[in-house]
């Protein structure tokens, strides 16, 4: 026998369920306050959650005003309910609370906190020990939520700074349940990539209850063992999850791409730089070449001192003619004034007189002598004095000369040297980096290379399983395959009607594998029934 349950409304179903939720009762619940709110009119909304379950709560008003103050997001408060309420016009379950008070910092916080000095107790947290992320990257790993705002963040930036770069994505679950392991599954897979070498996990911001995926233990360890360095950014939240304690953090999606590539338009500032530093070393050495040629010449005064040498040694020697000229003179007039004497002395009556006049003549002769050879001692002593300290001083301006020309050979040969460190060591790095960016750019263009190639085979392949694909059709729309034979005349006119046919007359019959050919016996038209 069949019992039938009458129908009712739903108005009158959801009135029992008020019912029974009304006499559910009050109750003091302990949990984290998320998404608090108030109302045009003073009414306070906010959730309560334990990390498992969520419930809806609401203050009204006049019992908000009892209240010490209000709770803020990741508050740790006891309520105490009144009674749950049905709204029955929206289906919507909302606990009427008359009293809040704080009962901590909030358990998912609380949970966070001892889970950052329990890695940091371990040293996970000692930047020390973080891998250090590449200058250039072959290729860079995403793990982010599918079609997620952090996803295009990331990819779009890393294609702003680095135009080149190669893009290995991997989407992952990045809230609820499932996460952790998700993401714990997909940072192996990246890492195991032959290519990778940085992996960044990217996420939106959220309140404590939407990151706490990247507040699991599990996933913080993973991220600490990874072979490969992994940048964290979770972003648009001042909650910073754990995962950004134990690895390299970016503030958002969109500023992870400062961390794991350069910038493009920063390397061509810096070749600039180079080039122009390098065009100053080159005219700096050519102007030190100048003024080293131009101090040179004025240390170089040895032509000026042999000059000098040589109009002292002239004025010297015009000196000693001259005194050989006057002794020569003096002696001829001394030998004239003798010859005088003697023919005086010849016609002197009394020779007494005449050799006391000698006497007294050689005499001034002799004083005269005298006092012009003392004249003239003084002067050629120091003439001859003059010699030596001449010639004393040019060896000092000599060697002067040498050892000045030698310390400025060495200060130029310090100075290209330096220069020459210098110009080099930035070339060095000029060429390196521009080595590793012509490796990179190579490395780029033979994957396109190879991926095009890959791309022309597969066309290649399809088009001649197309190719294939019609030979078989033409080949299935053959009559002759399906048993049909094609009939002609000898002249190679094809048989269109038994009328055509007479008897002993020899037929070409074709078929799908060869030829045959065969004589007419009888031929009977359609509808005939002779034989």
């Amino acid at each position: 026998m069949t019992t039938t349950t009458a129908a009712i409304s739903v108005t009158e179903y959801a009135s029992r369920l008020g019912r029974a939720v009304r006499a559910v009762g009050g109750a003091v619940i302990e949990g984290e306050v998320q998404k608090a709110r108030t109302s045009g009119s003073g009414m306070l909304w906010f959730s309560l959650t334990d990390g498992d379950s969520v419930l809806s709560c609401k203050v009204f008003a006049r019992e908000r005003r009892r209240i010490e103050r209000d709770p803020r997001e990741g508050d740790l408060v006891q309520v105490t309910v009144d009674r749950p309420d049905l709204f029955t016009q929206a289906g919507k379950l909302d606990l009427i609370v008359s009293d809040v008070r704080l009962a901590g910092d909030g358990e998912l916080l609380r949970r966070r906190r001892e889970l950052i000095d329990r890695l940091a107790a371990e040293g996970l947290c000692d930047e020390s020990r973080r891998r250090p992320l590449p200058a250039f990257p072959r290729a860079v790993g995403v793990i982010a939520g599918a079609g997620s705002d952090g996803l295009s963040d990331v990819v779009r930036g890393l294609r702003d700074r680095w135009p080149p770069v190669h893009i290995v994505t991997c989407a992952a679950l990045v809230q609820g349940r499932r996460a952790p392991t998700d993401l714990v599954d997909a940072l192996a897979r990246l890492q195991q990539h032959p290519s990778v070498d940085v992996i960044v996990v990217a996420r939106g911001g959220g309140s404590v209850q939407d990151l706490i995926a990247f507040d699991d233990e599990r996933l913080c360890r993973a991220i600490s063992a990874c072979a490969t360095p992994v940048v964290c950014a979770v972003g648009h939240t001042d909650n910073v999850p754990v995962s950004n304690h134990v690895t390299w953090a970016a503030t958002t999606p969109s500023r992870s791409p400062e961390l794991v590539v350069p910038s493009s338009a920063e390397l061509r500032a810096r070749l600039g730089v180079v080039r122009t530093v390098l065009d100053a070393v080159s005219g700096r050495l050519a102007r030190a070449d100048e003024r080293l040629t131009v101090l040179a010449g004025r240390v170089d005064c040895t032509a000026e001192l042999s000059v000098r040498c040589e109009r002292v040694a002239s004025e010297l020697g015009a000196g000693r003619a001259a005194l050989a000229r006057r002794m020569a003179e003096a002696e001829s007039g001394a030998l004239r004034a003798r010859g005088i004497l003697t023919l005086v002395a010849h016609r002197l009556p009394a020779s007494s007189s005449v050799r006391a006049l000698a006497a007294a003549l050689d005499a001034r002769a002799l004083a005269l002598f005298t006092r012009r050879a003392a004249e003239i001692a003084a002067p050629a002593a120091a003439l001859e004095r003059t010699g030596p300290r001449i010639s004393r001083l040019q060896g000092q301006a000599a060697a002067d000369g040498r050892r000045v020309r030698q310390g400025l050979r060495r200060q130029l040969e310090d100075h290209r040297r330096d220069y020459g460190r210098a110009t080099a060591r930035i070339l060095s790095q000029s060429r390196s980096d521009a080595e590793r960016g012509l490796e990179r750019a190579q490395a780029w263009v033979e994957r396109e290379c190879t991926l095009s190639s890959e791309r022309a085979e597969r066309r290649i392949a399809e088009a001649g399983r197309e190719i294939r694909h019609v030979g078989e059709v033409i080949a299935a729309r053959d009559f002759r395959r399906r048993g049909w034979v094609l009939a002609g005349h000898p002249n190679g006119a094809p048989v269109r009607s038994a009328a055509e046919l007479r008897p002993g007359e020899r037929l070409r019959l074709e078929l799908h594998d060869g030829r045959a050919h065969a004589i007419v016996d009888t031929s009977n038209e359609q509808g005939s029934d002779s034989p």
